[in-house]
Order: C-alpha cells, then structure tokens, then sequence
C-alpha cells in the first residue's frame, strides 16, 4: 500500500525517535527520525508515502516542502 500525502508535523519526540504526521484528512501518521530529513521539525510542511507495517500505518519517503519564496519587486 503507497499513496502520496501531504501533511504537517504535529509532534517530535526524539527520546524515542518518531514523530507524528497530521495529513490533509486530518488523520496522524507515525514516522521514525532516523528515515527522515534534519530540517524537519514542528509545524513542517511535508510530503509523504504512507506504509502499512505491524505496527499500523507509517510515513516513509518524507520530504520537507521549501516555501515558494516570490521574485524580489527591487530586481524589476
């Protein structure tokens, strides 16, 4: 089972190593900090492949979206 998602980071927990993804149906997805990005924290906006495992499902190939940054009006 892979669908790509988008959602955001509600949670980091790094004794434990995982964290908790909120996606755009408002369902929390678990993942592991070890198969993530470092730039990733509270409130990142990502993107997503969910997984089922034993353990339910998962998020696995989470990217960090970059902001859409504008073209500066000075340089017209």
């Amino acid at each position: 089972m892979s669908d790509k998602r988008r959602g955001e980071v509600i949670q980091i927990n790094i004794e434990l190593g995982i964290g908790i993804i909120m996606d755009e149906n408002g369902q929390d997805i678990h993942f592991r900090l070890d198969t993530i990005p470092n730039e990733i924290e509270i409130n990142s906006k990502v993107t997503f492949e969910i997984q089922l495992t034993a353990q339910g499902l998962s998020a696995m190939n989470v990217e960090v979206e970059k902001e859409k940054l504008w073209p500066s009006l000075c340089n017209l």
